[in-house]
C-alpha cells in the first residue's frame, strides 16, 4: 500500500474500491468495477486511446457530503473546465452497492494522461479518481 493510500481512512478505501461506476454510453449503459476489465468499454475505440481516460466527480469533495446546491454548482464548474480544455466524455453515476452513500454524477473523460487525471482530481478536492488505460481495467489513483 502506498503512502497516500495509507492516509485514506479504510472505510473510504473500501467504498471507492466497491463502488459501481455506471457509464452512460451512446449505445447503452454499463458498469465499471475497480480492477476488473470492462468488455463493454473495450468495444469503444475512442475510449481505448493511448493516453487513457479518467472517471471523476465534482460531488462531495474529500468524502464529505455537501448539499445538493453546492454539488450541482461544483458539477457546472467541472463541465465548464472540460469545455475550456476541449475534453469530452460520457456521463457516469457512481453507486454505492450497499446504498449507504448517495449516488454521485460524474464523467468518464477521454484522452487524459495519468498526470492530468491526478491534477483534475486534486483541483476538484477528491480523494481518488478512476483511471482507465488502454487495457480497459479501471484503477484507483489516490490523491
Amino acid at each position: 500500500m502506498g503512502l497516500v493510500q495509507a492516509m485514506i481512512p479504510p472505510r473510504l478505501r473500501y467504498a471507492f474500491a466497491h463502488t459501481r461506476y455506471r457509464v452512460r454510453a451512446p449505445a447503452g449503459s454499463f458498469d465499471l468495477r475497480i480492477a476488473r476489465r470492462s468488455a463493454a468499454l473495450a468495444q469503444w475505440p475512442r475510449a481505448l486511446n493511448p493516453l487513457g481516460n479518467v472517471l471523476v466527480t465534482a460531488w462531495n469533495p474529500n468524502g464529505r457530503r455537501r448539499s445538493l446546491a453546492i454539488n450541482r454548482a461544483a458539477e457546472r464548474r467541472l463541465q465548464q473546465r472540460l469545455r475550456a480544455w476541449h475534453l469530452c466524455g460520457w456521463p457516469t453515476l457512481a453507486r454505492d452497492p450497499k446504498g449507504l452513500w448517495p449516488d454521485e454524477p460524474g464523467m468518464l473523460i477521454f484522452g487524459v494522461t495519468q498526470a492530468l487525471a491526478l491534477e483534475l482530481g486534486r483541483a476538484l478536492g477528491q480523494r481518488a479518481v478512476v483511471f482507465v488505460a488502454g487495457d480497459a481495467v479501471p484503477r484507483l489513483l489516490w490523491l
